[in-house]
This record gives structure tokens, C-alpha cells and sequence, in this order.
């Protein structure tokens, strides 16, 4: 538990002095040592598999990014409950993007973990991406 309070003071310091670049694959690195740290491979195993999940995780967040980008900029037109139709559109269109994409890259990436771990491993490495990280 204090370590987790440690990563997250880190992660809100680095938040802050941070370009939105930065801070995406300041993310994504937390993302991926999360993950290592649960699955527990065997450090030859993790050596293999470690590249793949960063390039997993990075063609993930290029499917999620424009929607989730375009989201932030209107957060405060979201918030205060005025979008206009121009911009609800447009967010619809984006999460249906979106949304047809991502089972796509969920699969091949999935193939392609069971070449270097086990199904099982696999299995649990896409579950521990999509934990919601503190």
C-alpha cells in the first residue's frame, strides 16, 4: 500500500511538469511495470514479452487517443452540459471509431502474447491492462 501511495505522489508530480506526450507514455509506463510486476514472469520470459507489451499498449492508446483527446478539450462544455450537436457528433463518430477498432488490436495482441507466455498469462496480461491504475 505505501508503495502504491508513492507511485501515485510521483505520478501526480510528474503530472504536473509535464507535456501531454510525456505524460501519456509516463502512463503507459506505469501501465506496463504494473502489469510485469503481476504477472511475475521469469526475467528471460519478461526480457521477450516486455517489448510487445509496450507496443500493445501503444497501438491501443493510438485507437483511444482521439476520442479521449477530443473529450479533455470539451470536458468543460461536458461538464456544464453544453456540447452543441457539431461536437456531440463528433464525439459519437470518435467513440464509434473507437469502439471498431479496438477488438481488432485486442486479438492480434493476444495472439501475439501466447507466442511468448502461456495462455493463461496472456489472459491475465490483457485483464491487468485494462485495470484502472491509481
Amino acid at each position: 500500500m505505501k508503495h502504491l501511495m508513492i507511485l501515485a505522489a510521483m505520478f501526480l508530480g510528474m503530472t504536473l511538469a509535464m507535456p501531454s506526450n510525456a505524460l501519456a507514455g509516463a502512463k503507459r509506463d506505469a501501465r506496463v511495470a504494473y502489469v510485469l510486476k503481476n504477472l511475475r514472469l521469469k526475467s528471460d520470459v519478461e526480457a521477450k514479452f516486455k517489448p510487445l507489451l509496450e507496443a500493445f499498449l501503444k497501438e491501443l492508446s493510438d485507437v483511444k487517443d482521439p476520442y479521449e483527446d477530443l473529450k479533455d478539450e470539451l470536458r468543460d462544455a461536458i461538464d456544464g452540459g453544453k456540447l452543441t450537436a457539431a461536437q456531440c457528433d463528433k464525439l459519437f463518430e470518435l467513440k464509434q471509431q473507437q469502439e471498431e477498432k479496438e477488438p481488432a488490436v485486442l486479438r492480434k495482441w493476444y495472439a501475439k502474447f501466447k507466442t511468448v507466455i502461456t495462455t493463461q498469462q496472456a489472459y491475465k496480461a490483457m485483464k491487468l491492462s485494462d485495470d484502472k491504475l491509481k
